[in-house]
């Protein structure tokens, strides 16, 4: 289930020409650097140029900051897998762009790669276990998501009465994880692609055979 992010209120305190979007812009990219508990509140309001006080005025907290930046990146960042899976065409089809799209979004740019929702929120201390629980609903939700594209395939004829969508789903999300994690310490997109395309082998031996 996903999680609507904190809706921000105009208050007293919010500095002339405030750029919200560009702040969770800001924020974002500290999140990926540095992660939840890495960030600090210093961190976020010296990167972003405003006070503490003008930041909590807006944001009411960095876990309401760190929502929003989330957000951000689900509709900026990570729309492509959304795409990949709407897209017309086979399943099998949908499953590789999936696959290579990851491969190519995770490994581009000069900064933080992989996935911010695999890679966020892993580990952390127990005051902030509702932002863990959150980034681990975000990825069940993705699981979930493969799935469905699955068993539209399966419905239509294109894989084997004997497909298993459920763990073919999860062998997926987490081959997305797991490329996230290649392209985080260091792997080239030519490399993750090689991995995408490994990993297409379950997929393929459960396609219905045209011969």
């Amino acid at each position: 289930m996903e999680i609507s992010a904190p809706e921000g209120r105009r208050l007293r305190g919010r500095p002339r020409q405030f750029d919200r979007d560009k702040a969770v812009a800001t924020a974002l990219t500290l999140f990926q650097q540095r992660g939840y508990e890495g960030t600090s509140i210093a961190d976020l309001t010296r990167a972003i140029g405003i006070s503490a006080t003008s930041l909590y005025g807006v944001f009411a907290s960095k876990e309401a900051l760190f929502e929003e930046a989330v957000e951000l990146y689900r509709k900026r960042d990570g729309a492509f897998a959304e795409a990949a899976l709407d897209r017309s065409g086979s399943v099998q089809e949908a499953v590789h762009a999936l696959l290579m799209e990851a491969a190519q979004h995770y490994s581009r740019g000069s900064g933080p790669r992989g996935c911010f929702i695999s890679l966020g929120v892993l580990c952390c201390a127990v005051e902030h276990r509702a932002v863990a629980d959150r980034m681990a609903a975000r990825r069940l939700a993705a699981r979930d998501r493969i799935k469905i594209r699955l068993d539209q395939g399966k419905q239509a004829g294109e894989l084997i009465d004997s497909a298993d969508t459920q763990a073919l789903a999860a062998f997926y999300a987490a081959t997305l994880q797991g490329l996230s994690i290649q392209a985080r310490d260091g792997a080239t997109e030519q490399a993750l692609r090689q991995i995408a395309d490994l990993a297409l082998a379950p997929l393929r031996s459960n396609l219905v055979s045209t011969r």
